[in-house]
């Protein structure tokens, strides 16, 4: 890496005092990032998974299944699930190249149940790092009459339900209208019958293909593709939960009397429902690959902050 930014800067002339600065600041911030992320794979290494009966106070690791509570149903796969994210990209062009433009993104959680055999703990979700595998990826392509192929659609199998139709996904994209529609139905305000007209009519079009923002509409009658990921934790999945054990405020009887949330010294709060092999593999990998991409970048920014002041 360092090698390629000398062979660009020594073909390219002057370079911008700005580039290796920058080069450098995003190095740092994704070298600390990955020593963060080391230490949470040091921690859940170290802190082994113990029954919940035998679970006390301060860090730590339980698994079980996730139960109770009012569970959430997740806007693409509709799983009753405690937790999930939506990210809605759009294929955009700028400066005549195509790029996915983040548009889009949605969570929620609720706190649940993890039960094993010998008993079950709350689970405060607030604040918690989620490693969850991808429930959902596809896309959304334009209703043209020249479009060619299937758009890729990928649910994950263990879901054990079929992938959102282009219509449901159609249908979350037109998710503002319909709560619009909703807020003006309910209200006695002057002209509220005129402007939830007028927001039927903009909901038809869209549903149709043409693209509605901020700017007004955009007459391209459809002609952007549309990418859906989405996470979640399904309800009665196995999962793993380490985090700070402190005691319930509200026990729903005496077997209730502790929860899990995030510590106020220990800030290592991870739920995921990947085994505990795989969790560990992943934290491993992902701060590898961040500790390593930060140092060829401050390497490189420092390399080529160097070359131009041409002391190198």
């Amino acid at each position: 890496m360092s090698i390629l930014l000398l062979t660009f800067a020594a073909t390219s002339g002057h370079i911008s005092p700005i580039i290796p600065i920058a080069l450098v600041v995003v190095g740092l911030i994704l070298f600390i990032f990955g020593f963060v992320k080391y230490r949470e794979y040091r921690v859940l290494a170290d802190t082994p998974q113990i029954p919940i009966r035998s679970v006390s106070m301060g860090l730590s690791h339980v698994g079980g299944t996730s139960t109770g509570g009012q569970p959430l149903t997740s806007p693409l796969t509709q799983v009753p699930c405690y937790y999930y994210e939506v990210r809605v990209e759009k294929k955009v062009k700028r400066d005549n190249q195509e790029t996915w433009e983040e548009t889009h993104k949605e969570r929620a959680e609720v706190p649940f149940y993890v039960q094993d055999e010998t008993g079950y703990i709350l689970v405060n979700p607030q604040n918690a790092e989620y490693n969850l595998p991808q429930a959902f990826y596809g896309e959304l392509r334009p209703p043209a009459l020249l479009s060619i192929g299937y758009a890729p659609k990928k649910v994950d199998p263990s879901l054990g339900v079929a992938a959102p139709t282009d219509d449901h996904l159609r249908a979350y994209l037109n998710g503002s209208f319909t709560q619009a529609r909703a807020a003006l139905q309910g209200s006695n305000i002057p002209g509220a019958k005129v402007m939830d007209k007028g927001l039927a009519v903009a909901q038809k079009m869209q549903m149709l293909g043409v693209s509605i923002g901020a700017d007004g509409i955009s007459m391209d009658f459809g002609n952007h593709a549309y990418r859906f990921t989405e996470y979640c934790l399904p309800a009665g999945r196995l999962t793993h939960v380490l985090g700070t054990c402190t005691e319930n405020p509200n026990p729903a009887d005496e077997n209730d009397r502790n929860l899990i949330k995030k510590g106020e010294n220990e800030k290592t709060y991870l739920i995921s429902t990947k085994s505990e092999k795989k969790l560990e593999n992943s934290l491993r990998l992902q701060a590898f690959v961040m500790i390593f991409l930060g140092a060829v970048l401050i390497l490189g920014g420092a390399a080529l902050g160097l070359h131009s002041a041409h002391m190198l």
